[in-house]
């Protein structure tokens, strides 16, 4: 008896949902544009593809100046021209231009959706900033969608 209630408690439960997820998953593999992708591509962004335009400029950095002074209060806006994206996350890094560890200023403005509008991102928001030491600096843009990503890095002054 006892026997017989451990089978139907523990054993037939995993039985039948084995069976089931089974049965889902060679149902939804059958319909078309459906894979199965068990291990993720190696990419050092963890599985997304990096587009970084150097001929042709999907994403651009709008409001950025050459030279600042200390102190000198800047803001800037992102512009992006590439069809494929219309909604993100966008992330501005500022870092020293002798080393990318050094990162001085960063933002995240996260689920930036603007192909409606065609607006500059960040929306309904602003990316302002000052530095508080001369030197040469970098700005970096980058905008992650849920498969892919693109950036852009321009370098700047603070005199």
């Amino acid at each position: 008896m006892a026997s017989q209630r451990v089978f139907v408690v523990f054993v037939l439960p995993v039985i039948l949902s084995v069976t089931l997820a089974t049965a889902v998953m060679a149902d939804i593999l059958e319909k078309p544009d459906r894979s199965l992708q068990m291990w993720p591509p190696s990419s050092s962004t963890h599985g997304m593809q990096t587009h970084v335009n150097s001929t042709e400029q999907n994403i651009n950095i709008v409001g950025l100046e050459k030279s600042y002074t200390v102190d000198e209060s800047f803001s800037i806006r992102v512009a992006v021209m590439d069809p494929s994206f219309d909604c993100g996350d966008l992330y501005i890094t500022i870092h020293d231009a002798q080393s990318d560890d050094n990162v001085l200023v960063q933002r995240a403005f996260f689920e930036q959706c603007f192909v409606d509008d065609d607006a500059d991102l960040p929306i309904s928001d602003s990316f302002v900033a000052s530095i508080d030491s001369s030197g040469s600096y970098v700005i970096k843009a980058e905008i992650y969608d849920d498969v892919d990503s693109i950036s852009v890095q321009e370098e700047f002054t603070v005199e």
